[in-house]
């Protein structure tokens, strides 16, 4: 058989081919910001260079109100992922601590909270209150008792595990509460990266929560009235997270 060479044009062409037809593998397969993975605490983030933490970083100088207070730090200090990366359906998770308020009436103003990585500063958080579920004899946040909830409220960011950041969550409107047991739930709200709040040895009631609503990093723990603690969710055994109401 007498074998015909084959045009160096049509080898160009397949070569070109191959060529666009890798590149274009390679662009599916690289993950999009909702598809990384990212790690459930701080001390696990590998390379991380954020702006720089704000220089002056004062304490409220006002008591904390509902018996809330910033605890001891653990002997390596250490933050949880709290972060809504704003697509809807990506990574969708927050902690929440729980406070008690025993005056008749107490409007909350302000809530401060330590955490790292933050992207930006300043950056963009939500916090929620939610009434206390003691369903089952457990206690944890009531999906279906909102008490007040803010979106993307401006507060400081920045910094870079292990150097911490104290963001001053100053609420458009107070929230107004009653003598009872809440729970407080913060998470940043930025397309660009996660933020970790800062855990604490010290607990204040109950033990610490968390959720993640996409179920991203397989918890489970899509919501918070489901009888499960951040302990059960994550195997993590801290205790609480940082939190001080102004």
């Amino acid at each position: 058989m007498v074998r015909i060479p084959e045009p160096q044009w049509g080898r160009h062409l397949m070569t070109k081919f191959l060529l666009m037809s890798a590149a274009a593998a390679a662009l599916i397969a690289t993950p999009t910001m909702a598809a990384k993975n990212f790690s459930p605490r701080a001390s696990g983030v590998t390379g991380f260079h954020g702006v720089k933490a704000p220089a002056q970083q004062i304490k409220n100088p006002a008591a904390a109100l509902c018996g809330t207070g910033f605890g001891a730090e653990y002997a390596t200090p250490d933050g949880l992922i709290g972060w809504n990366d704003t697509s809807g359906t990506g990574y969708n998770t927050a902690g929440g601590a729980d406070f008690t308020c025993t005056a008749i009436k107490t409007k909350v103003k302000e809530v401060d909270v330590y955490g790292y990585n933050a992207p930006n500063n300043p950056e963009q958080y939500n916090v929620t209150i939610y009434k206390n579920s003691g369903k089952d004899g457990t206690d944890e946040p009531n999906d279906a008792k909102v008490k007040c909830t803010y979106t993307g409220v401006s507060a400081e960011g920045g910094g870079s595990y292990p150097v911490h950041t104290l963001s001053h969550i100053k609420l458009p409107t107070a929230c107004k509460l009653k003598a009872g047991h809440y729970w407080a739930t913060v998470q940043n709200n930025d397309s660009s990266g996660p933020w970790y709040w800062e855990v604490t040895s010290t607990t204040a009631g109950a033990r610490a929560d968390w959720d993640d609503v996409n179920n991203l990093f397989g918890s489970g723990c899509t919501n918070w009235s489901n009888d499960r603690y951040l302990i059960d969710c994550l195997g993590y055994s801290y205790q609480d997270f940082m939190l001080e109401l102004h």
